[in-house]
């Protein structure tokens, strides 16, 4: 379930999601600054109406930052109409001090502490696998993708992906067959990348969730793709690998759901190019997942993890 942004100036510990948003009007001013700032100065809009002199001496940001950041605090109602106008479009904002906040992405170094979010996260969300891979995957790779994301999704679990051509969308599209999806994009939910996926991100935003933690106008760029990879991992039990590039972004959310402390699983490919992304699954510990194998088994051990983890934090 989604925080609703009404009275966005109030809501949060922190100072609330106005505040936050503001923070994030820096340039080049993302999750880790933001939460650096915050616990500085003691709250996300203590640190949005520091000076300019405190923002650079005490927040270690740039004078372009500082300044940038206080002409944002002095036109703070511009920005709050912004917000208005994005909940008429159906975004929601929801920050890290609200209990509908994703658990999970607390696991991460520097989780979002802003989220922009079409359709509705709810508490059974926390259920979810990651169903990601290759933009360019063959037709075997694409078919084993939506079939993995379709049973999965048949037996109560929210796909996770990243809205990407190829893999993503296979996900996507499988799970939406059964159940839910959520997308993490790379942009924000004004901006649809890539535009040929606007359709289905409209049916995931009726039936699941799309979740950006940029603000929703915000074009698709490299660093904010590289960010959401870590988004992905963390909002998931397991992260499945379907095929894979060595270097592709499916690798680095791999990565980041080993830090994180998530399952990981892969599809094994004897032929290159994907046969190298496998050897580096395996590297990082990944279990086997053959593309024609039964997803009960991966249920199963999934499961049996969140039990495990469950029972870990009471003791």
């Amino acid at each position: 379930m989604s925080g609703p942004s009404e009275g966005v100036e109030e809501r949060g510990g922190g100072g609330g999601a106005l505040w936050w948003a503001a923070l994030q009007e820096g340039p080049g001013v993302g999750a880790s600054t933001m939460l650096r700032l915050a616990r500085v100065f003691g709250s996300a809009e203590a640190a949005a109406n520091a000076s300019v002199e405190e923002l650079v001496c005490r927040g270690g940001v740039s004078e372009r930052q500082a300044s940038e950041l206080r002409r944002a605090a002095e036109s703070v109602q511009v920005l709050r109409r912004r917000i208005d106008g994005w909940r008429a479009q159906g975004i929601e904002l929801l920050t890290m001090e609200e209990e509908a906040y994703p658990a999970g992405l607390r696991d991460l170094q520097s989780p979002p502490p802003l989220l922009y979010v079409r359709g509705r996260l709810e508490r059974d969300d926390a259920r979810a696998v990651a169903v990601v891979g290759t933009r360019e995957p063959d037709r075997a790779g694409a078919r084993c993708g939506r079939r993995i994301a379709r049973e999965l999704a048949a037996r109560g679990f929210t796909i996770v992906s990243g809205l990407a051509r190829g893999i993503d969308t296979a996900g996507h599209e499988g799970a939406l067959e059964e159940g839910r999806t959520a997308a993490v994009l790379g942009c924000g939910l004004l901006r649809i990348y890539p535009p040929e996926n606007a359709r289905l991100a409209g049916r995931i935003a009726r039936h699941g969730a799309l979740v950006a933690e940029v603000p929703p106008d915000t074009q698709v760029e490299r660093r904010v793709l590289l960010a959401r990879d870590r988004i992905q991992a963390a909002l998931s039990r397991a992260v499945i690998v379907v095929q894979a590039h060595r270097q592709c972004g499916s690798i680095v959310t791999a990565e980041h759901a080993v830090r994180c402390g998530r399952l990981l699983y892969g599809v094994p490919w004897s032929e290159p190019p994907f046969s190298e992304g496998w050897a580096r699954l395996r590297e990082m510990g990944a279990r086997d997942l053959h593309a024609e194998a039964s997803v009960d088994e991966v249920a199963a051990e999934v499961e049996g993890w969140q039990r495990e983890a469950e029972q870990r934090e009471l003791m």
